[in-house]
């Protein structure tokens, strides 16, 4: 049994720590040590689990800030990949359970980690997005930020993203730095929102850059990809299936009649290890004082 199981879904990487396996609490400060790239093991986020459930599987997400995230995309399909690949079962599909709710998905390919999840109804709804104002559907919503006015179509699909099509400006790494922090603390958001900046290739295929509101610029994001999919279809862009480009790769993203977003791709451990006798003891967090009530 090891202590952690690294993964990564086209470079959107996360620890996976089982409380089965290893002593680990996940506090924010913990989980910022576990995912900082120069002091501990380097990551976009922990996935922490499997946790009791009543059926399926239940896990507590965490961003690399240390935030306790909603749901992830990738990170779904990862933790479904490791289940099958630590034994915990062997069926094709199953149910996930996350703060948000659950999701489905499915182990297409578990040799080569094709894995898909359903993430759900995606809604454009201020209240759920988080936005202030009245109540309004955000599509084309009019938006200043980084000094600049764009225009925004927002997305909630369990956790909530901004997405701007930049026009004449060019979607890349260099704008989703400058834009996202602008966009993430913006005063419209006052419970932050993940950025995702769109450009449309053709009917059935976009390109996108991502910065997640708690870890910064990735290289990928599944409920990123899904959030910017669901922006293109409803902004009359393209079809209910794309192919979504990002730096770390591609994934399909499916749109069905009622609504419910689907994601497939493929996930890859990376490394397996144990944590060194000194920080094994800082991340079981701190010993209960004898006599203490």
């Amino acid at each position: 049994m090891y202590d952690f199981t690294k993964y990564e879904a086209l470079g959107n990487d996360y620890v996976v720590i089982d409380p089965g396996h290893t002593a680990f609490e996940p506090t924010p400060e913990l989980v910022r040590q576990v995912c900082d790239r120069h002091f501990g093991l380097g990551a976009d986020g922990v996935l922490y689990g499997p946790l009791p459930a009543a059926d399926g599987y239940r896990l507590r997400t965490f961003n690399a800030d240390g935030t306790e995230c909603e749901k992830s995309g990738n990170g779904l399909r990862i933790f479904a990949q490791y289940l099958r690949d630590a034994g915990y079962t062997d069926a094709d599909a199953f149910v996930l359970h996350t703060s948000a709710g659950p999701a489905p998905v499915r182990i297409l390919d578990p040799a080569a980690g094709t894995v898909g999840v359903d993430l759900g109804p995606a809604t454009l709804d201020s209240l759920a997005v988080g936005a202030t104002g009245p109540r309004r559907t955000m599509l084309r919503e009019p938006l200043t930020a980084a000094d600049a006015a764009w225009t925004a179509t927002c997305v909630h699909l369990g956790n909530p993203h901004c997405v701007i099509e930049p026009g004449a400006a060019a979607v890349d790494e260099a704008l989703a730095r400058r834009l996202g922090p602008a966009v993430r603390d913006h005063e419209l958001f006052p419970h932050r929102i993940n950025l995702e900046l769109l450009d449309v290739v053709d009917h059935d295929r976009i390109r996108i850059e991502v910065f997640e509101r708690g870890a910064g610029y990735t290289l990928a994001s599944g409920s990123s990809a899904c959030a910017a999919a669901v922006a293109a279809h409803a902004l009359g862009l393209t079809g209910p299936r794309v192919t979504v480009e990002m730096p770390g790769g591609t994934v399909a993203v499916g749109i069905d009649g009622d609504g419910r977003v689907s994601l497939t791709g493929e996930v890859r451990a990376v490394l397996q290890g144990h944590w060194a006798p000194r920080l094994s003891r800082r991340l079981a967090g701190p010993r209960p004082v004898e006599g203490a009530a």
